[in-house]
């Protein structure tokens, strides 16, 4: 497939001109050897892997389940508290299909060669300004300045004509890459001191009266130890330059809704979390200064939605459900795993092969050098989530509350929760017919040793140990409730992990690291914009071999994250309205009314955002479930 289906915020970059350094557009033999060299990596990648489990194949009935150990950065912080892993690599039976193994190889060498043949690396390095080199990274519409482009491999994502507006930052946290942060501010406690002082009681206390005012606090980016964090640290990469200083700050954000509550507006930024720290408002601030709060914010949003809102709460919190249902349902043959196999698909092998590359222990790690808290704080950063964690409090309406977006609440252009409580009630229904279908009464359900089986292991501290999973099955709602709130993970999943390419690839708009801070800040304002772009932003165009060789892609750490996030948006082929060969004959009139509500849901979806792109208003197309994987397959 040359383009995966996933419809994306582009628009054509309309960018002129020959593609290599002479104008003339054609593929020097430079440029042929790097799509060579992708090509031989991407084959040798897969290649290890398989040659990895064919080390460990056996036909295992049973996983075992593992800690995460301490990290050599950090060999005094104790990581056992995070949720459990497998303890080697995941049984063959768990391994993507041949299909999917090629279409994703086939993927990443189409970025590869499309990016080389349309001349991309030559137009970023070739750019009048670094600002400008961000920009060039994306498709043009013509090759060669003549003819049409034969893909849109790399659209021009929305956001880099609307990333630096006010109600755009603001936007982002209701529909966005991480809508999950945002709260309703229900007790001027939530806040700072410094922020209740500078806007004053009184005023801060009429909106939150008025259901106007919310916040995001990244509270447990302040806990941690080591900022800046070096790319390439030594206690894994022996020898490596140590002139790479990733920074972040933990700042707290306010953010009110109008009057007539119609849109969502920042009222401002507190940055440092000293007694005296500064709230900058556009008002207070020049207007690039203002600009570089908001990146700096953007930044910390980055690095707690990719290592606690996606691999947290997705990926990793997924693992030790699967293992338990691998090792009971699975082996039992349970009635039950018909709709549970299809959530387990492609996830153990995902992650174990994450644990190898993006937060590997080793060197060169791509959560190292691409994202300012690195691996060894990403693991601490999920430990404490996991600490807090409840199973049915992960559902989504339990969620929403938690952050006052209670049913009630009317929150205009919260699309992640107006989409998601549609099809979390679609789930219901669906798992409820389903469970029905299987078990006449509830004592039908207690009865059932091999749920009880189930059960157990998942809760067993020394197994599972999932925290507020159900010790046991007595009834029929407890079971569905289950059910439910499993299949909505992979939802999740899609709501944090679809979007990436739309909001990271323009890496201005959500740096996932930070090369410089306050401490560097220019002191007249016209300086900032150039120095955030030139000093600040991840590499692009910097001409350094040696961070170019230690990157994934062997090219600068902009470029690098363009063409991971387009991997990894891969389009799905379980999704939940594409799954009637699972349900041949259980479940099958189910999953049959299931289909007929999702349609509706999608038609709703697709309806609004068609209005939506008319009025040149941003789409929120993630929850579509014709977008929606059954599993966390990528």
């Amino acid at each position: 497939e040359a383009v995966a289906r996933r419809p994306v915020l582009t628009e054509h970059a309309g960018i002129d001109g020959g593609a290599g350094k002479g104008g003339t557009g054609e593929v020097t033999k430079a440029a042929a050897m790097r799509v060579k060299a992708g090509k031989r990596d991407a084959f040798e990648g897969a290649l290890e892997v398989l040659r990895e489990l064919r080390r460990h194949r056996t036909r295992r009935d049973r996983i075992g389940y593992a800690t995460y150990p301490r990290h050599p950065e950090f060999p005094n912080v104790d990581l056992s508290g995070a949720m459990k892993m497998m303890d080697g690599p995941p049984p063959l039976n768990q391994f993507w299909s041949p299909r999917k193994l090629v279409r994703y190889i086939r993927r990443s060498l189409e970025a590869e060669a499309t990016f080389e043949i349309l001349g991309g690396e030559d137009a970023v390095d070739n750019a009048e300004t670094r600002e400008a080199a961000y920009e060039a990274c994306f498709a043009r519409e013509r090759l060669f300045g003549i003819l049409p482009a034969p893909h849109d491999i790399f659209p021009k994502p929305w956001v880099v004509e609307h990333w630096e507006k006010d109600k755009e930052f603001a936007r982002q946290f209701l529909c966005g890459v991480n809508p999950v942060m945002i709260e309703v501010v229900r007790d001027l406690g939530q806040l700072s001191d410094n922020m209740v002082g500078f806007f004053g009681r009184d005023r801060l206390r009429g909106l939150v009266n008025e259901k106007r005012l919310f916040f995001v606090s990244y509270d447990d980016l302040a806990d941690l130890e080591v900022n800046p964090h070096k790319a390439y640290p030594l206690p894994t990469n022996e020898g490596a330059r140590q002139d790479q200083e990733l920074h972040f700050y933990a700042p707290i954000v306010a953010l009110v809704l109008d009057e007539g509550r119609r849109e969502l507006d920042v009222l401002g930024i507190q940055l440092e979390r000293t007694p005296n720290a500064r709230v900058y408002t556009r008002d207070n601030s020049g207007e690039n200064e203002w600009l570089f709060a908001k990146t700096c914010v953007a930044s910390a949003d980055a690095q707690m939605h990719e290592w606690v809102s996606h691999l947290g709460r997705t990926h990793l919190a997924m693992e030790p459900h699967i293992i338990a249902i691998y090792n009971t349902l699975r082996k039992a043959r349970h009635p039950l795993y018909a709709l549970l196999r299809p959530l387990c698909k492609d996830t153990l092998l995902l992650n174990w092969v994450g644990r190898r590359s993006l937060v590997s222990y080793g060197p060169k790690a791509v959560g190292d050098y691409q994202l300012s808290v690195g691996v060894g704080q990403c693991v601490q950063l999920v430990e404490k989530m996991w600490k807090r964690y409840d199973f049915f409090g992960s559902g989504l309406p339990s969620e929403l509350a938690r952050r006052g977006f209670d049913e009630e609440f009317d929150m205009p252009g919260y699309l992640y929760r107006d989409d998601g409580m549609k099809l979390w009630n679609a789930y219901g229904e669906f798992v409820r017919d389903f469970v029905d279908e299987i078990y006449p009464t509830n004592e039908a359900v207690a009865i059932d040793e091999a749920i009880q089986v189930w059960a157990a292991e998942a809760s067993d501290p020394s197994r599972g140990a999932i925290p507020g999973f159900p010790l046991a099955f007595e009834d029929k709602d407890t079971l569905a409730r289950a059910l439910h709130t499993l299949m909505w993970i992979p939802a999740l999943h899609a709501t944090v992990n679809n979007p990436q390419y739309d909001y990271y690839a323009y890496a201005p708009n959500r740096p996932l690291a930070m090369r410089a801070s306050l401490g560097s800040l220019p002191e007249i304002d016209s300086d900032i914009r150039p120095w955030m772009f030139q000093s600040m932003l991840p590499h692009i165009s910097s001409g350094d071999a040696w961070l170019k060789e230690n990157t994934a892609s062997g090219r600068d750490a902009t470029l690098d994250v363009i063409k991971l996030f387009h991997n990894l948006t891969l389009s799905s082929e379980i999704c939940v309205d594409n799954l009637a060969e699972h349900f041949g004959v259980i479940g099958k009139h189910a999953y049959a009314k299931f289909v007929q509500n999702l349609d509706q849901i999608g038609d709703q979806i697709e309806e609004r955002n068609r209005q939506d792109q008319i009025a040149g208003k941003a789409i929120y197309p993630y929850l579509n479930p014709s977008l929606v994987s059954a599993s966390i397959d990528i």
